[in-house]
């Protein structure tokens, strides 16, 4: 026994020690397969993440990796002035294209594009955030873009791969400023529209202003796309498919910029409007506004700047004064209540009154802006030499209401069916406006003051160039248009009786070729018309319109027609506070009927067909 147990002894002990020594690499492989299980856990987990969580977003971008969907522009339609003189046209420009789903960084992305020179980089950065919180769609971020600019993008392609130029457009006004407010110019399309319209590019320009509103559903056409595979580095390899963008119509306006630069040219620097038509048609041959801007601003991206600069002007040249401004009428306005007066059998030609300066009407006194007044005075003198004691005396025989009525049918107080989004109405009070707007009841006062064009009455020049329309083609209130080739509105018959129009015409044939009359000075020229002085602010006696600040200054304004006999333009111009209608605005409208007879204007004898001379 003894020797057994000496013989097993080194043995049992080899043995016990040899499976001591496996424990350690025991413990080792139950970490190392804890470490491989994790890492499998972990795979797992992510490929789970990237294909059921986030798989449709990881889809769309590998998909734009490899498809790209590039917007295609329609080519705008060309606008021409009637005599092929091109207003609006596309010039060929290189835009940059910003894919925002592409992005690594729109910091970085930023400060490359402010560095070849196409903005500040938080203005940059400030516009990429708001498209990229909105849409994931390509946006043209610039335009017209130097060649120099082009090598540099293309030259950083690899870094920048979300950047892609395209070949596109530019709109391109020729003319400048001196059609602005007839044209317009254009924008982008807005959030809003784009709500409304979810299949529309965001990339779309539409009209802002003008015929470029307007007449927008003809010139746009219709957008295209391409879709392009494109490599990494966002370099084009081929086109998959394409659709065409559908190209818009040219157009051809009724304006005449002979005529629209002989307005623009007598009006200088002045601000005021000039609004001209045939009285035959509506065709507007002026529109023109000033001061005046250049649209070829807003055909790049206008910078926050140049945008205030234009919208916080105190001289607002954005806006459209032929059409948006109104103004007292003045003196413009008496004929009107003239020939009201006779249609209505309230007074005679022969009808006169005495004025000497002043007139006393309801326990006020009111004055002639002749002070030393016109003496006895007929209807066709009172038109001729403009006195106001006449049409206070008139105006208290008809009656506000009356007067009201009658304005309305000439189209004062309405839009004038131009169709231009913007164009406003004017105003034409009636004691129950006044109650309604002003709380108080109407004073017989206001009476007299509206028969001279003065308180609650306003017009625009376009307004009074339609009316005086419609006493030059014989009674026919007609519908402006500016588009030439379309079908107007059918003229409205205002059943004037022919011998009361022709009182009326008489004197304002005499206006301008009666011994006395207010715009005589301009009698070589076959023209009939009114003078106009509408007062901004009462000035103390004494104190002259010269005298007062600018702003306090009168509103000088005339219309006319030439020739008087067969009328073939009728023309109304306002300079704001640019004091006499005869001195200031006759004038400007002398010039625009001078340009438009072109030399061949009738003998001053030519009166209007059925008048005589003045009386």
């Amino acid at each position: 026994m003894p020797g057994i147990g000496a013989g097993c002894g080194p043995e049992s002990s080899a043995e016990m020690r040899l499976r001591e020594d496996l424990s350690p690499y025991r413990r080792r492989a139950h970490v190392l397969f804890l470490i491989v299980l994790a890492a499998l856990i972990l795979i797992l987990l992510r490929l789970f993440s990237m294909e059921v969580l986030h798989g449709p977003a990881w889809r769309r971008m590998a998909e734009n990796n490899r498809l790209r969907t590039i917007p295609l522009e329609p080519r705008r339609g060309r606008i021409y002035d009637r005599n092929g003189t091109i207003l609006a046209e596309n010039k060929p420009s290189f835009q940059l294209l910003v894919f925002p789903d592409e992005m690594r960084s729109v910091g970085q992305t930023c400060l490359f594009l402010a560095r070849i020179g196409l903005g500040r980089a938080a203005d940059l950065e400030r516009l990429l955030r708001g498209w990229t919180g909105r849409s994931m769609a390509p946006r043209i971020i610039a335009d017209n873009l130097s060649w120099t600019q082009v090598l540099r993008i293309r030259s950083h392609q690899s870094d920048h791969p979300e950047l892609s130029i395209l070949t596109g457009t530019r709109r391109s006004y020729p003319v400048g400023g001196l059609a602005a407010h007839a044209v317009g110019y254009l924008r982008h399309i807005s959030r809003t529209e784009l709500a409304a319209h979810p299949g529309l590019d965001p990339n779309t320009l539409v009209g802002a202003s003008g015929v470029e509103q307007l007449e927008n559903p003809v010139l746009a056409g219709v957008s295209g796309e391409r879709k392009a595979v494109a490599s990494a580095i966002g370099q084009q390899l081929g086109v998959v498919s394409e659709k065409p963008a559908i190209p818009g119509h040219d157009l051809t306006l009724t304006l005449d910029m002979r005529l629209q630069r002989a307005a623009a040219e007598a009006l200088g620097s002045r601000q005021g409007a000039v609004a001209a038509l045939d009285p035959r048609t509506g065709a507007i041959r002026v529109l023109y506004s000033s001061p005046t801007f250049d649209p070829n601003m807003f055909t790049g991206h206008l910078t926050p700047s140049q945008w205030t600069s234009l919208s916080a002007d105190p001289a607002h040249p954005l806006q459209d004064r032929a059409l948006q401004g109104v103004y007292p009428p003045g003196s413009t306005i008496k004929p009107f209540y003239a020939l009201e007066a006779l249609v209505q059998g309230v007074a005679t030609p022969q009808w006169t009154v005495t004025c000497r300066g002043s007139t006393v009407l309801f326990g006020h006194t009111f004055h002639c802006w002749r002070r030393g007044g016109h003496g006895r005075v007929s209807m066709v003198r009172s038109l001729e030499v403009s006195c106001d004691i006449y049409y206070y005396h008139l105006g208290v025989n008809l009656g506000i209401e009356r007067m009201a009525a009658w304005l309305g049918k000439f189209g004062f107080g309405h839009a004038t069916g131009s169709g231009f989004p913007g164009e406003r109405a004017g105003l034409v009070a009636t004691p129950a406006w006044v109650e309604r707007v002003r709380h108080h009841r109407w004073y017989p006062g206001t009476t007299v003051s509206v028969a001279i064009g003065q308180g609650p009455i306003l017009v625009t020049p376009l307004q009074l160039a339609r009316a005086y329309a419609a006493l030059a083609n014989g009674g026919h209130l007609i519908v402006p248009h500016i588009v030439e080739g379309m079908s107007p509105a059918p003229a409205i018959s205002l059943n004037i009786p022919p011998d009361d129009l022709n009182v009326v015409r008489r004197g304002l044939w005499a206006v301008v070729h009666g011994s006395e009359g207010t715009a005589r000075r301009f009698k070589a020229l076959p023209m009939a018309g009114k003078t106009g002085t509408a007062q901004v602010a009462s000035a103390k006696e004494g104190v002259r319109n010269q005298d007062l600040a600018w702003k306090l200054r009168h509103h000088a304004l005339f219309v006319g027609w030439a020739p008087a006999g067969d009328p073939r333009i009728v023309v109304a111009a306002i300079v704001e506070h640019g004091g006499e209608g005869a001195s200031a605005a006759a004038p400007v409208v002398a010039a625009v009927i001078q340009a438009a007879l072109a030399g061949n204007a009738k003998p001053p004898a030519a009166l209007p067909a059925g008048t005589s001379g003045p009386q």
